[in-house]
């Protein structure tokens, strides 16, 4: 699966999507336009619109919970967020779910820059920005991240 944020409503990035060889989408908040993306699901962010909130409750594609093996209610080993854990910036809220349940991985959105590090014991990856080029391929069947740019 693919995981992507900051995503914008451009008929170039859309067509990319569409085309990636990969079971599904996974918008980590911010995706603009995800009715056009193709085995499209997602987690909010803080820019998305009353319409794309609607949009993905009325068909089912609002992760609440969990998806696959991924949470957002830190339930299972591999974790995702729109947020990042505060380090220096980011929410303390996560930062401390992490600390008190030892995700294997976090995965998040919202920031523009795509890097790896670690939080104590948890392997944590921001996505980066889709309208940068910045996307993550995620491999559930051995919990492996890919960090990917496209040239779309």
């Amino acid at each position: 699966m693919a995981l992507i944020t900051l995503t914008p409503c451009k008929g170039d990035v859309i067509e990319f999507l569409n085309l990636l060889s990969v079971d599904y989408i996974i918008g980590l908040g911010d995706v603009e336009c995800p009715q056009y993306i193709s085995n499209y699901y997602g987690i909010l962010g803080e820019m998305d619109n009353v319409t794309t909130q609607k949009y993905l409750r009325q068909k089912n594609k609002l992760i609440t919970k969990t998806f696959g093996n991924l949470s957002i209610d830190f339930s299972t080993k591999i974790v995702i967020t729109h947020f990042q854990p505060r380090t220096s910036y980011g929410s303390q809220v996560i930062l401390g779910k992490i600390l008190s349940e030892s995700p294997e991985l976090l995965i998040h959105g919202h920031l523009r820059s795509q890097k790896e590090y670690n939080v104590v014991k948890t392997r944590v990856y921001s996505a980066g920005s889709l309208e940068e080029g910045y996307y993550l391929i995620f491999d559930s069947s051995n919990n492996s991240v890919e960090l990917e740019r496209a040239s779309h």
